[in-house]
């Protein structure tokens, strides 16, 4: 079986100003001392800030916004949904934060309902495990905890934060809750550790809207030519895994819905590279449709 290969490269979060140990340390210490509304009028207040004077980022994800729309929002309804997204991420940070001090029947409490929970059941009795691709969008992070809470095996795919002490923070979030964490490095390691879960028949969790390495392929998303990583796909096709799309959206602060779509119908040749394309298409498809449908929690500030 062919392996995929990580490309070697320096793979590393995008750097932002908020993105700082001694902030997350405050935060964290501030979240797990005060009751969970109080958290919530302050990150709404932070976000508040944030909208104020990250002109940047505003711009950014108001240009994604008219994309996402295709100019059928009128501008009031447009101006909503900006203030909305950087509201919505001031409570997926600090849900986010929550989750550090929870046990892992406590965070399952927070997605209420796994929507289309047999389509997961169904991939994984076919016993080649399961590649589960999602987005930056709701909070993926507690999508994978309430997978595991509810007794599945699971292995997220990681990109090494920009700090050590973030790193290590995000990390102990999911190990402390029985989630193995497979760091993507300059190396075949982390592709062998991926083959070797999904061999067990489990759970390999990777985020499939943003590239951070060269390995990555153009296609359409929105009507424009964009490029998404293909390492998830390489990865399944060599495996013969299954894909199931999935994604956990917020309902409320603290509550959110799990939805898991059946697996994709993926082809394997005779052409490789126009079977790749092809399934490529399969995911920006409903990427777009799950993102037109809640822009406001699409956490990407980076112009489409």
């Amino acid at each position: 079986m062919k392996l995929f290969v990580a490309e070697p490269l320096d793979l590393k979060m995008r750097d932002h100003i908020l993105d700082k140990p001694s902030l997350y340390q405050q935060t964290l210490k501030t979240v797990q001392a005060l009751p969970a509304c109080v958290c919530y009028g302050f990150a709404r207040l932070v976000a508040a800030f944030a909208f104020v004077f990250s002109r940047r980022d505003r711009r950014h994800v108001l240009h994604n916004l008219d994309i996402i729309l295709n100019g059928c929002q009128p501008p009031d309804s447009r101006r909503r949904l900006l203030w909305r997204f950087f509201q919505n991420y001031g409570i997926y940070m600090v849900d986010f934060f929550r989750l550090l001090g929870m046990t892992l029947e406590e965070s399952k409490a927070f997605t209420q309902l796994y929507e289309g929970r047999q389509h997961l059941d169904e991939a994984l009795a076919k016993r080649r495990g399961v590649v589960l691709l999602t987005a930056h969008l709701g909070h993926w992070e507690i999508g994978g905890l309430g997978l595991r809470a509810m007794g599945y095996p699971v292995n997220v795919v990681a990109i090494k934060h920009n700090t050590g002490f973030t790193n290590t923070l995000v990390n102990r979030l999911r190990r402390r809750h029985g989630i193995r964490v497979i760091e993507v490095k300059e190396s075949m390691y982390g592709t062998i550790e991926l083959v070797k879960a999904l061999r067990h028949n489990e759970i390999v969790a990777v985020l499939g809207d943003r590239v951070f390495s060269d390995r990555s392929e153009t296609t359409t998303l929105f009507n424009r030519q964009v490029r998404l990583p293909v390492g998830p796909l390489v990865l399944a096709m060599a495996s013969r895994a299954p894909v199931v799309p999935a994604f956990s959206i917020m309902e409320a602060p603290g509550r959110y819905h799990g939805i898991i779509e059946p697996a994709l119908d993926l082809r394997y040749g005779p052409d490789r590279q126009q079977a790749l394309h092809h399934n490529l298409r399969q995911v920006a498809a409903i990427f777009e449709r799950y993102i037109r449908r809640y822009p406001d929690q699409w956490y990407h500030v980076e112009p489409l």
